[in-house]
């Protein structure tokens, strides 16, 4: 099995001759990481209502492709590393006030070469400490039962740390739209404000088997 290593860059134009698997295939396409270089989501693909963002935990290969922006064409791949973070710091409040429909129950790590997608810096992907982790993962449930859950990674300690109320600044993000055994699938956008995109593409995360 290949170690992980150092975040490398590659051309989109080397995965040319790939052959995508049908949409009609029985397995989603999570399930199918590994399968094929990270093919964009299906416009129909979502979260199941019952999936939770706790099944994210774990150490994944990453690749992002960027399909707007500057840097259009080009992809970049790391690692990714998410935890279980204490249950003091999984709830959402927003002034006080707690957020019943969304929790935030992992943090984690990333190394990946975001300047060769045209990424906004939005501070340290490596960061360790609870409080202000490289990546927070931000779970919403709309309260009707049917609802599909929203799943999004936030990328950088400074958006991620605690206490801190962002109304603007960069932003760097991960929706996730898929999920299975293998890993899971999505898009992600950057940019330097709240309301426009500098940079957007899609991601896959293919979850690297522990050794014994």
């Amino acid at each position: 099995m290949r170690r992980p290593g150092r975040p490398r860059l590659i051309r989109l134009g080397a995965l040319a001759g790939i052959i995508v698997l049908p949409a009609c295939h029985a397995r989603s396409a999570a399930d199918q990481v590994g399968a094929v270089p990270c093919s964009a989501p299906a416009p129909a693909d979502s979260l199941s209502p019952s999936v939770t963002a706790a099944a994210l935990a774990g150490e994944y290969r990453l690749h992002l492709a960027a399909t707007s922006g500057a840097d259009s064409g080009r992809s970049s791949e790391g690692m990714l590393r998410l935890w279980p973070l204490p249950d003091s710091l999984a709830h959402v409040t927003v002034l006080g006030v707690r957020d019943r429909s969304a929790d935030q129950p992992l943090g984690g790590s990333a190394e990946l070469d975001r300047e060769a997608l045209g990424v906004t810096s939005t501070g340290d992907l490596g960061g360790s400490d609870p409080a202000a982790p490289g990546v927070l993962v931000v779970e919403h449930h709309p309260p009707r039962p049917e609802a599909r859950p929203e799943i999004v990674l936030r990328m950088g300690s400074e958006a991620n740390r605690r206490g801190r109320v962002r109304y603007d600044g960069g932003y760097f993000a991960l929706m996730v739209r898929t999920l299975g055994d293998h890993g899971f699938t999505g898009t992600w956008a950057s940019g330097a404000g709240p309301t426009s995109a500098s940079a957007k593409g899609h991601f896959c995360a293919e979850r690297v088997a522990q050794e014994n």
